[in-house]
């Protein structure tokens, strides 16, 4: 009598063990491997590389390099090779 009830006792184990890792039920979860905050930087690379060239602030030309200088108030401007002339006589420092 004693084997009996360890029998059905194990049974009922195997069925709710069984029950309770389902396929159904692990469907439910959410899968992790297909969301994801991670950024692949080679997009942001490419743009970078692409974003093509900027305007000198002072003529407003783009002519390719710029240097970029500090001005006294202590703003950032970017000058090309003509514009150089003006940055000396202001006494900007490059950076």
């Amino acid at each position: 009598m004693q084997y009996v009830a360890v029998v059905v006792v194990l049974l009922v184990g195997v069925i709710v063990y069984f029950g309770y890792f389902s396929p159904k039920r692990q469907s439910s979860r959410p899968k992790s491997s297909t969301a994801s905050n991670v950024i692949s930087m080679d997009r942001h690379r490419k743009a970078k590389q692409s974003a093509g060239e900027q305007p000198c602030s002072s003529c407003k030309k783009k002519n390719g390099k710029l240097i970029f200088y500090a001005q006294d108030n202590g703003t950032v401007v970017g000058l090309c090779k003509d514009c150089k002339v003006k940055a000396k006589k202001r006494d900007m420092m490059p950076l």
